[in-house]
């Protein structure tokens, strides 16, 4: 059994585990983002699409990503920031 004292240091160590190339928060939704997808290695890529939908569109996106039970929720993300499914449909 782990004491109370063990858990603090852990959740010291895990705090001072700062990311250092986080610079904005576009910046650090895409850590987030990616970290929860299991794709960290594709970083630029997630960045990309958060700095041209912007960082509310793709929380909004995440969260409903997150709410659902998908296999692969990085391709899914993918394809709900494309363009095609960005833009409003046109009124006539």
């Amino acid at each position: 059994m782990v004491d109370m004292e063990g858990i603090a240091k852990i959740i010291q160590r895990r705090v001072a585990q700062k990311n250092d190339n986080i610079h904005s928060e576009a910046h650090y939704w895409t850590d987030i983002i990616s970290s929860a997808f299991g794709e960290r290695k594709k970083f630029g890529l997630y960045l990309g699409i958060i700095k041209r939908i912007g960082v509310k569109e793709a929380q909004r996106i995440f969260s409903e990503i997150k709410q659902s039970n998908v296999k692969s929720p990085g391709k899914l993300f993918v394809w709900k920031t494309s363009k095609k499914n960005l833009t409003p449909p046109v009124i006539k």
